[in-house]
Formats: C-alpha cells, structure tokens, sequence
C-alpha cells in the first residue's frame, strides 16, 4: 500500500479485544487496513454486479458497430 496517514477510529471494546486476539496489539493498524481493502473489493464486485444487470439480455446485435467506413470518416 501507498504512503501511510494517521487516522482516528472509535471501535468497541469487544471488537479491539478480538482483533487483539486474532493478530495481537501491535497488529491492529495492518488488520484493519486488510479489512477495509477487503470490504472495498466487495462493495466494488458489488457496484459491477449491479452495473451488469443494466446489460442483462443484451445481444451483439443489439450493440451498434460502425462500419470501417465511418471509423475512418470520424478520424478514428
């Protein structure tokens, strides 16, 4: 990961005391970015998965090709 910039988290007891068990006390700040990189990823596959439904059904014809014709008309 990239640089690293001090943040300030209020957590319960219960959860420093088992984050404290799983790694240790020294290790809370690493676990902590290892969850947050985690829950991330998931809500990212989640915003993909919503974003696919939009195109659910599609067909390549229903998609639009220009012909090399007007490719080359547009410059591109």
């Amino acid at each position: 990961m990239g640089t690293k910039i001090r943040a300030q988290v209020n957590l319960s007891e219960e959860v420093i005391r088992q984050i404290d068990a799983a790694v240790g006390p020294r290790k809370r700040s690493e676990f902590l970015e290892r969850a947050a990189v985690a829950q991330l990823r998931r809500e990212a596959l989640d915003r993909w998965m919503k974003l696919g439904e939009k195109f659910k059904g599609l067909t390549l014809e229903d998609i639009y090709y220009p012909s090399r014709k007007e490719l080359e008309e547009r410059g591109g």
